[in-house]
């Protein structure tokens, strides 16, 4: 690796001409797939204030390059439109997203953090300085999940193909792998009160704190059988985990685990090659004070979105953010990697009340490199 390393981009002031491509918006936005072909209606709007002006009022959805390697899309969930925005170094590369900035993997190994509103960019250290990576992974499934926790410098992942625990600091070096064996596979992480919070196949809560010298894992909680599971050759046992996502911060001291489920297609069109599709989610939150579980039917007025972004939640907005509702983004990598157009048909709005799903839009935004993903508004 080159021993000259790039300074960490300076961040700009807290001005209007700060934000080339509009000031970020206080709504989620979705990264949506590689295409080529349009499917959806666009208006383009060349005057940058209007742009603005959108993108701070207004949810959106942010696809990916099409024939212009350096522009993106942003699907209003309002207005229904698209305006665009340059992002270049998106280009041919995976993406995630988290707290309003996007993380980027190329086929170099190279991995930046982009604020794609001021047009920041953090350099990272090379994903290959995680010990064994070359020999156990590859680029394009170099992270499956991001929390960037900006106050601190500290961007913690999970990384390689087996979903383990790493962070670094926006000035380090290499990325520090934390040790936790082989015997579970992370599905999400999340941020909670300075520590980072798991969730894995295994059913289990797991917990470090990555800002002390030697950070360790620590078991907090196993979900009850009672609450996610069924018989099998007569043994009461967990489910199978298709899915699923941890949410800190949800009341004073709760965190929210999201069970994503699905099923193979049943599709009689023998055009579609298509295999898997989500059908419902199932909530539990866990009190980690009263160190009890308890299943969730209702939202209220919140929120929840899940998929290659950092799971979060908002409070509804009148025709904009529905309450009681999970938006979520195809984040199944194993299936739509064998797909025909990858990754992006298995997403959209899920009910709670009714267990019904309807669209984010009406369009179609596929890619086997980087499908859909949200962006989150800066915390």
């Amino acid at each position: 690796m080159d021993s000259k390393r790039v300074p960490a981009a300076v961040r700009s002031p807290n001005h209007h001409d700060s934000y080339p491509n509009g000031v970020p918006s206080r709504f989620p936005c979705l990264l949506l797939a590689d295409k080529k072909e349009e499917h959806v209606r666009k208006k383009y709007f060349p005057n940058k204030k209007y742009i603005r002006k959108l993108l701070n009022r207004f949810p959106s959805l942010i696809r990916a390059e099409e024939k212009e390697d350096d522009v993106r899309e942003v699907f209003s969930l309002s207005s229904k439109s698209i305006s665009k925005i340059r992002l270049p170094e998106a280009s041919g590369k995976i993406c995630m997203s988290s707290g309003g900035w996007i993380l980027t993997v190329g086929d170099d190994f190279v991995t930046k953090l982009i604020n794609p509103f001021t047009r920041q960019i953090i350099n990272l250290p090379i994903i290959y300085t995680f010990p064994e990576f070359a020999s156990t992974s590859k680029w394009y499934i170099g992270f499956r999940k991001l929390v960037l926790v900006d106050s601190l410098s500290l961007v913690v992942v999970l990384w390689g193909c087996s979903g383990k625990l790493g962070f670094c600091r926006y000035e380090d070096e290499k990325w520090t792998a934390i040790v936790n064996g082989w015997d579970q596979m992370f599905l999400d992480i999340a941020y909670h009160k300075g520590r980072i919070y798991s969730f894995g196949c295994n059913h289990q809560i797991q917990a470090c704190d990555v800002l002390e010298e030697n950070p360790t894992i620590v078991t907090v909680t196993t979900l009850p059988k009672d609450l996610y599971g069924e018989w099998r050759n007569g043994y009461f046992v967990h489910k199978w985990l298709g899915g699923a996502y941890i949410v800190g911060g949800w009341e004073e001291n709760v965190l929210l685990v999201v069970i994503r489920e699905g099923m193979y297609d049943n599709s009689e069109d023998e055009l579609c090659d298509e295999i898997y599709k989500t059908t419902s989610f199932r909530i539990f939150k866990y009190d980690l004070d009263s160190e009890e579980w308890s299943e969730v039917k209702d939202l209220g007025t919140k929120a929840l979105f899940v998929g290659y972004s950092q799971s979060f939640f908002m409070e509804e907005e009148e025709s904009i953010i529905k309450g009681n509702c999970i938006y979520f983004t195809d984040d199944v990598f194993e299936l739509y990697a064998v797909s025909f157009k990858g990754g992006g048909r298995d997403m959209g709005v899920y009910h709670m009340s009714s267990g019904t799903v309807e669209p984010h839009f009406e369009g179609e935004s596929r890619s086997h490199l980087a499908p859909p993903i949200w962006l989150q508004p800066p915390v």
